[in-house]
């Protein structure tokens, strides 16, 4: 396996930098002072914030090539590595890609790093893991992660962390928009084009996505190929008032090729997902917040058999309120519910699914969390989540935390947090494991942080220590009688995440991760030690952004026996600026070779390159 060491490529990016000349500052890094909404449902600086937060901006996306936005946020944020399996695509089911894993936590479906859309959240109502093919980057405006429990704010399934994707806007008169193509080995291809319009209290954005390859396995067929359409009317009605829908829907084919030692011929799997939201938001000196309303629905049909719809449904309504000086109180209601039916009649008993009911499970919650500020510097935060499940009944879900501002460059911060997930309805009803009884699967994270931005801008850096201890987790349990799904799953996870973002001149910049994972039990996609590196520099109108991993220790088989995997990935964007409007590039991924498995029996594709163009236009007063 070909595997250099990381100092030596570290040496090969500070040689490149030393002949770097940058037309524009790069969009690396972070800042005390950006101002988040998902941390505490109201617009505040980081600093005042005590939750972990990653930040990516509009144009940070803008910098990748992906057509997918999760691959475009992973060197932004600490610890998160994503099973890309495919070089474009992820898939649906066992086997896919897509999974999320962050700080050692993530599922199998991936069902513990929750992901929202303007703070809604996204999940397939049956196995409640998001359906990673449904997020383009032209979609999204920004992108803000959790890193740590965040239950208190957004309820089952961040346990992890959560990704909150906030949709694109259009906040400049006239027509906008911007179209693109790519082409790669193994057939690879990409289309995507945005058309956005604002004209006084209107604004509307409309995107179209496809992407598909022929996949890069040679034993068994491993194609992808996805179509979405997205669209998002807003019309500000004054006062602060502001009145949006959106809609999105896809449609997807995905080969599962099967493990390497058993490779499948014919393992199609087709499904159709949407998703409708409407939202009413205000925003006033006083009091901020929305009424949201979501409804997500899926269609999958496999040629194993398997057919099943699905939904997710949902009310959400919060408010800040701020009736003490220097204190915002936080108040919201939550009723959900999530469910489907599925079928497959071609199993042989007792796996067998012929279920003509449809099962459903409902879930009304509400939250407070009150921050209080004293002396300009110290930040308060505390708050609790009571749950009302139909299946399991009650819940409380607390939450504390601190933000010191020890001088106008370092902030230290504190928190400690419940999170939980709720039994999903595979895990109550579905398939010969099903239990009814099951409790909530819950978790306590502890972490300390601190943030230190040096003088001159040149650096900034964040240290985070976490210490998170789980139980009641779902397993299937085989002693003294038929296999059974329970709580009987526990776990202790504790470790360090950093980063650093290195401008040694406004027009060249580094941006570094290390994340240690000290995880108690042998759980998937938790590599021991995780490393990256992201440059991004201009030479003339060209563009060099090397991204470097480096993973060590990662288990892919819960099989004690199997070793973990160790390996590095070098991937490579050249940009090349042709006109003001029109743009190039070149991407190249794992041109070091690696041979890896994230999943064991799935091999990784080695070398593959992709080429293509973007055309941009904005109206002539931007």
């Amino acid at each position: 396996m070909k595997t250099p060491t990381f100092c030596y490529l570290l040496l090969l990016f500070s040689g490149w930098a030393s002949s770097l000349q940058a037309q524009e500052p790069d969009s690396l890094g972070m800042s005390l002072d950006q101002v988040v909404v998902t941390g505490t449902r109201a617009a505040r600086a980081a600093s005042q914030v005590s939750a972990s937060i990653s930040i990516i901006d509009r144009d940070q996306l803008d910098q990748s090539s992906h057509i997918n936005v999760l691959p475009s946020i992973v060197p932004h944020v600490p610890g998160l590595l994503l099973n890309d399996r495919s070089t474009v695509g992820f898939g649906v089911g066992p086997g896919s890609g897509g999974n999320l894993s962050i700080r050692g936590i993530s599922g199998t479906p991936n069902n513990r790093i929750l992901v929202l859309i303007d703070g809604q959240p996204q999940f397939m109502g049956i196995f409640s893991h998001p359906i990673a093919d449904a997020y383009h980057a032209t979609d999204i405006e920004r992108v803000e992660v959790i890193r740590g429990a965040a239950s208190v704010l957004y309820g089952s399934n961040a346990m992890g962390g959560a990704i909150n994707l906030i949709t694109a806007k259009n906040n400049s008169p006239g027509w906008s928009g911007q179209a693109a193509a790519t082409a790669g080995s193994f057939g690879t291809r990409t289309l995507s084009g945005k058309l956005s319009f604002q004209s006084g209290k209107w604004e509307s954005v409309i995107s179209l996505n496809h992407g598909a390859t022929d996949g890069f396995r040679d034993d068994a067929p491993d194609g992808f190929s996805n179509t979405s359409v997205f669209y998002k009317l807003t019309h500000r009605l004054g006062d602060g008032l502001s009145l949006a829908g959106d809609v999105q829907l896809s449609d997807a084919s995905y080969q599962h090729p099967g493990t390497v030692d058993a490779p499948l011929s014919d393992d199609q799997r087709d499904y159709r997902r949407g998703r409708v939201a409407l939202g009413l938001t205000n925003e006033g000196d006083k009091a901020s917040g929305a009424v949201l309303l979501y409804h997500n629905f899926g269609e999958h049909r496999f040629t194993t058999g398997f057919e099943s719809v699905d939904f997710n449904q949902g009310l959400s309504l919060y408010q800040n309120l701020k009736l003490v000086p220097r204190q915002t109180l936080t108040l919201g209601v939550e009723h959900s519910r999530f469910g489907g039916e599925a079928n497959n009649d071609r199993l042989p008993p007792p796996a067998a699914i012929g279920l003509d009911a449809t099962h459903r499970v409902r879930q009304t919650e509400v939250y407070l969390q009150v921050q209080q500020a004293f002396w300009q510097k110290l930040h308060l935060n505390a708050g609790v989540r009571e749950v009302y499940n139909s299946q399991f009944g009650n819940m409380t879900v607390p939450g504390f935390g601190l933000s010191f501002e020890v001088n106008p460059r370092s902030v230290l911060k504190a928190s400690s947090s419940r999170a939980f997930r709720s039994p999903s309805v595979v895990d109550l009803f579905l398939f010969p494991p099903s239990n009814m009884e099951l409790r909530p699967e819950s978790l306590w994270n502890h972490e300390l942080g601190f943030l230190r931005s040096f003088s001159g801008g040149k650096w900034d850096m964040e240290l985070v220590l976490y210490y998170t201890k789980g139980d009641n987790l779902i397993q299937v349990d085989a002693e003294g009688g038929p296999p059974q799904n329970r709580n009987t799953g526990a776990f202790r996870n504790k470790g360090l995440e950093s980063q650093v973002n290195f401008k040694p001149t406004g027009d060249l910049g580094f941006l570094f991760s290390y994340n240690f994972a000290d995880v108690s039990e042998n759980v998937l996609f938790a590599p021991r030690h995780y490393v990256k590196l992201q440059m991004n520099g201009q030479l003339g109108n060209f563009q060099l952004v090397p991204f470097v991993q480096q993973v060590f220790g990662l288990r892919n088989s819960l099989v004690s026996e199997a070793e973990s995997e160790t390996y590095s990935l070098l991937n490579l964007q050249v940009n090349y600026q042709i006109t003001a409007r029109l743009r190039a590039h070149v991407l190249g991924n794992n041109l070091l070779d690696s041979n890896y498995q994230l999943e064991n029996g799935y091999p990784m594709p080695g070398i593959n390159m992709a080429a293509g163009i973007n055309y941009q236009f904005k109206p002539k007063n931007k």
